[in-house]
């Protein structure tokens, strides 16, 4: 009996001591599992945290691609880029005075030929509020750049000039003397008018005197450089010439401009800015980044009959402030002062005193001549395109 009793609290002892390992590895177990929960939980709490960071880091960069004026950008591609945003205006045309590339001889002055702005909504933007930026050292030869940006109701547009400082090797021979070429109207041989005449040239025979300055790399200076020019104070290349048309008629405006594009050659309009010519509206209609729209003043653009002291046009019977005010009125539609034709060729001491007074530039005549250093600014004469001559003629009076 004893050894049964043994017998069988041996064998309660290892079923308790079985029972007590079952239990210690049971804790075991629970411990690996919370251990492994925490791992697993800690892992991803640093996986979240990574991805916020880089969330975080995404979010940094694209508010910087975002923001032109930041900090991390640089002055140069924003301006660019501004530049680009803004030149792609559909309501505001801006353009440059004289060639996209200004060439100027080291040690002259920078002459800046500024820009023009047109709204084609409200008409021209004055000169005066158009932002010019850049500086030039003509102290050294070198390239450089400046840019011209026009606001207005919201909206704007932008242009850029390069301008070239070159040594005396590199600038060439310089001109003697500057061909201002005075052309009217331009017909097609579709559209051929009633009354045809010299003034009258045929869109064709127009592209071939553009297509034979830009074949053979033609200079056109800004008024302002021409001035200066005139005034012996800086030297233009000898190829150069500057193309005007006169009196804003909707046949060169219609005709002519497309072929200036076409060969991305300058020219200026002589507008005549009255009401009876449509000049504003046709300033607004016409606007392109090649055509400086000048005064052929506002309304002296009329004949008087019978002539006073010999002179056809109205100015003549006006005082010199009503000739100041007519100018004044033609520089507001067109927004610039730079330039002006007068109304037949024809002038009076009244009316070349209003011009100088109103801080005009460069004033031309009907006289037949090359414009040359040393002439009177406001009596400048100029070549006068006839659209029956031949074209050695013409290559003659512009090479």
């Amino acid at each position: 009996m004893q050894t049964d009793r043994n017998e069988e609290l041996r064998k309660a002892a290892a079923a308790a001591s079985l029972e007590k390992r079952k239990q210690q590895m049971r804790r075991q177990k629970r411990r690996r599992r919370k251990r492994l929960r925490a791992f697993i939980l800690l892992g991803l709490i640093l996986v979240l945290i990574m991805i916020a960071i880089i969330a975080c880091s995404v979010h940094a960069r694209n508010s910087r691609d975002e923001k032109p004026q930041d900090a991390a950008a640089p002055a140069e591609q924003t301006e660019e880029n501004d530049a680009d945003a803004e030149a792609a205006s559909e309501n505001i045309v801006i353009g440059l005075k004289g060639s996209s590339v200004q060439k100027v001889l080291v040690g002259d002055p920078y002459i800046e030929n500024g820009a023009f702005a047109i709204d084609r909504r409200s008409g021209a933007i004055p000169e005066g509020d158009i932002v010019i930026k850049g500086k030039v050292d003509t102290s050294k030869p070198g390239e450089y750049k400046v840019t011209y940006k026009a606001k207005n109701d919201g909206d704007s547009a932008a242009a850029e000039r390069t301008v070239q400082v070159l040594s005396e090797e590199d600038f060439g021979d310089k001109a003697s003397n500057v061909p201002v070429m005075m052309y009217h109207w331009v017909y097609t041989a579709d559209d051929v008018p009633e009354d045809l005449d010299g003034n009258w040239i045929l869109d064709t025979t127009l592209e071939e005197h553009l297509a034979f300055l830009q074949e053979n790399d033609f200079y056109y200076p800004g008024w302002k450089e021409l001035r200066a020019w005139v005034d012996d104070e800086i030297s233009l290349p000898a190829t150069c010439t500057v193309l005007t048309f006169d009196d804003g008629k909707e046949a060169f405006l219609k005709y002519g401009i497309p072929v200036l594009e076409k060969y991305n050659i300058p020219a200026t309009s002589f507008m005549i800015g009255w009401e009876k010519n449509d000049g504003a509206e046709k300033i607004r209609e016409y606007a392109s980044p090649l055509i400086d729209f000048e005064s052929h003043t506002y309304a002296m653009h009329q004949k008087v009959d019978p002539l006073v002291d010999g002179h056809k046009g109205i100015m003549a019977a006006m005082s010199k402030d009503e000739i100041k005010a007519d100018l004044a009125k033609a520089a507001e539609l067109t927004g610039t002062n730079d330039a002006m034709a007068y109304p037949y060729g024809d002038y009076t001491e009244d009316m070349l005193d209003a011009v100088r007074e109103q801080g005009i530039a460069c004033a031309f005549t009907v006289e037949y001549d090359r414009v040359r250093k040393g002439m009177d600014p406001v009596k400048l004469p100029r070549v006068r395109v006839l659209g029956d001559e031949s074209f050695q003629i013409w290559k003659d009076s512009v090479y």
